[in-house]
């Protein structure tokens, strides 16, 4: 449609519009009307903790169990109000035993984050990788295919051990039908029904390799491919597994990697009402600090922009002393 024009004196046709002209706005009346493109409160932090002889490999937020008080503490005076944990699993087997092991890893740092920043919101991730020693997100049978009901029981323990150690949300990783139903009955028959569930949406890329090759968690054959998205058609599935999370009970959603899927996180975010979580993985780190501040700065609150709640960032510290900075 046209739009609504009139006429002046002189026949110079003026066009009725809303918003800001910059052209006709005055620097003092554009700061004015200008909103926070991005705040430190948009930003969540992941925290990859690491046996004490493990080299992090330049990833922020990679560090051993040792190190995470300090770290956490240091995340709250810059405004970072909570974390997502990754640990790396010890004494992996078959079965994953360890990951429900007393006091392992992830236990332990979940405990030793709630010690330093009781107020910080804990969300963890609820996956057999970091615990088997072939390296899948599931569980195997005998034939080397997915066992099921083992999976189930193990994510559906692991989210209640994780519950009961302090953390806020639980977040089931491989994308299994029924996985996310199992974890919310099992939080809610454990007296965890105020623990969230979020599960991944998760695209097939190359953009998880730096996490994978830190973590020990590449599969014996190669990829995750059944348990991830296919980018070939992500477009199309991205809102019915969407659906299938909302609809087994999901509190919330995280939509990875978002450097290359931005426009399904603009189609997430337009299909639901529920809290979005955008991960930039790990291998978009090294690209975002190409940025520069400004640049860094831009691409979060762009994520924003497009729909995330939140942005789980490995630049989150960056991004936040650049915002500090730029406050003060």
């Amino acid at each position: 449609m046209t739009a609504p024009t009139e006429t002046t004196s002189d026949s110079r046709p003026l066009t009725s519009v809303d918003g800001i002209n910059p052209s006709r706005a005055r620097p003092s009346v554009r700061a004015l009307m200008e909103r926070t493109r991005l705040d430190v409160r948009d930003l969540t932090a992941p925290l990859l903790v690491l046996p004490e002889n493990l080299d992090a490999a330049g990833l922020p937020g990679a560090v051993p169990l040792s190190a995470v008080g300090e770290t956490v503490r240091r995340w709250a005076a810059l405004g970072i109000r909570s974390v997502k944990i990754f640990a790396y699993g010890d004494h992996r087997d078959a079965k994953a035993s360890a990951a429900l092991r007393p006091g392992n890893r992830m236990l332990a740092a979940i405990a030793a984050v709630k010690a330093a920043e009781p107020q910080m919101v804990v969300t963890t991730e609820v996956c057999g990788c970091s615990w088997t020693d072939h390296g899948e997100c599931v569980l195997l049978n005998a034939a080397g295919a997915l066992d099921l009901e083992a999976t189930y029981a193990l994510m559906a323990s692991m989210a209640v051990a994780h519950a009961r150690e302090g953390a806020e949300v639980v977040s089931p990783t491989a994308m299994i039908d029924g996985s996310v139903r199992v974890v919310r009955d099992a939080l809610t028959d454990d007296g965890w029904p105020e623990v969230g569930v979020c599960p991944n949406l998760a695209v097939h890329t190359s953009l998880y390799g730096p996490f994978k090759r830190l973590m020990g968690t590449n599969p014996a054959r190669g990829h995750r491919r059944g348990f991830q998205l296919e980018p070939g058609r992500a477009e199309r599935d991205i809102i019915s597994q969407t659906d299938r999370w909302l609809a087994e009970g999901a509190d919330s959603l995280t939509m990875q990697p978002v450097m290359t899927c931005v426009d399904l996180l603009v189609r997430v975010r337009a299909h639901v009402q529920v809290p979005v979580i955008a991960y930039s993985t790990s291998g978009e780190y090294a690209a975002l600090t190409a940025l520069g501040g400004d640049g860094l700065v831009e691409y979060h609150a762009g994520l924003v922009r497009a729909g995330a709640d939140l942005v789980l960032t490995y630049a989150a510290e960056q991004v936040a002393r650049i915002l500090q900075g730029a406050a003060s």
